[in-house]
């Protein structure tokens, strides 16, 4: 037994999936995650826009503060604009946090953690 109409909301239904989504337009309302920050800091990062990368690592922190690699990233863009002190704020934060290679940088340079 089929229903009547059936067929026809399942190709509006796609039609307007294929719109949504050649347009570009969010599913998600906009909202981003701290992965997405976290990955577009590392973008910005590499094209050598540390501010902008250390922007959104401040976005991502805010809601993942428990996630090691957020701050050993932003400890790495500091370092790039001479922010001695916060890169090793960041830095001793993301040891904290398990990252090894924090860790073994700031055993390297002396600091605790």
């Amino acid at each position: 037994m089929r229903l009547k109409g059936h067929r026809k909301s399942r190709t509006t239904l796609t039609a307007l999936l294929v719109i949504t989504v050649l347009s570009g337009a969010d599913l998600d309302n906009g909202q981003k995650t701290a992965e997405d920050y976290y990955w577009s800091g590392k973008g910005k990062y590499r094209n050598g826009d540390f501010r902008g990368a250390i922007e959104d690592y401040d976005k991502a922190s805010e809601l993942a503060p428990d996630v090691a690699k957020i701050f050993g990233s932003r400890a790495a863009a500091k370092r790039k604009l001479g922010d001695k002190d916060g890169a090793i704020k960041d830095a001793r934060k993301a040891a904290r946090l398990g990252d090894k290679d924090a860790q073994r940088i700031l055993r390297m340079l002396g600091y605790d953690w």
